[in-house]
């Protein structure tokens, strides 16, 4: 029986039966295959708790302009508005196979830098819980600090760290 921890988190939990029932959670994802267990783990609590859940992907500027300087097809003014058709879709489809199974969701695609854009979400939906994955992009994540480190020493509430490898 887990009972409540105090000093922890926003104080949006209730206590039922014991246990510890949270009311909103967001959770983070690429939409990459890895990121697809921090999203099951995230929906099977939502399913356990009747959480409100919130899929929230988050896409950088910075990123979009090294993509198209990169040659990737388009002019650079144009990346963004492609991304957020394209990430658009692919977490519309992630959520509608969780509202399928009768979750409460809701699908968002940000622009930011994960680890703040995923506590800014949180925060203005009022959620109790963020679960992120423990991969994400390779490359300079090493150099830079991963978003779940990054998000564990910013978030204000529960964090839940998925091991998705």
């Amino acid at each position: 029986m887990l009972s409540p921890v105090v000093g922890m988190g926003s104080g949006a939990r209730t206590e039922h039966r014991g246990s510890i029932m949270y009311h909103t959670i967001v959770v983070g994802t690429d939409c990459s295959p890895t990121a697809e267990r921090a999203v099951a783990t995230a929906a099977q609590l939502a399913e356990l708790t009747g959480a409100k859940l919130h899929l929230v992907t988050v896409y950088h500027d910075a990123a979009a302009s090294l993509a198209a300087a990169s040659g990737a097809g388009m002019v650079a003014s144009e990346w963004p508005e492609v991304a957020i058709r394209e990430l658009g879709a692919r977490i519309d489809t992630i959520a509608e196979g969780l509202r399928a199974r009768g979750l409460d969701v809701e699908s968002r695609v940000e622009n930011g830098t994960p680890a703040v854009t995923l506590v800014a979400v949180a925060d203005a939906v009022g959620a109790d819980l963020l679960v992120v994955g423990d991969r994400g992009l390779k490359g300079l994540r090493g150099v830079l600090g991963s978003v779940p480190n990054r998000v564990t020493h910013r978030a204000p509430i529960d964090v839940l760290v998925v091991h998705t490898a």
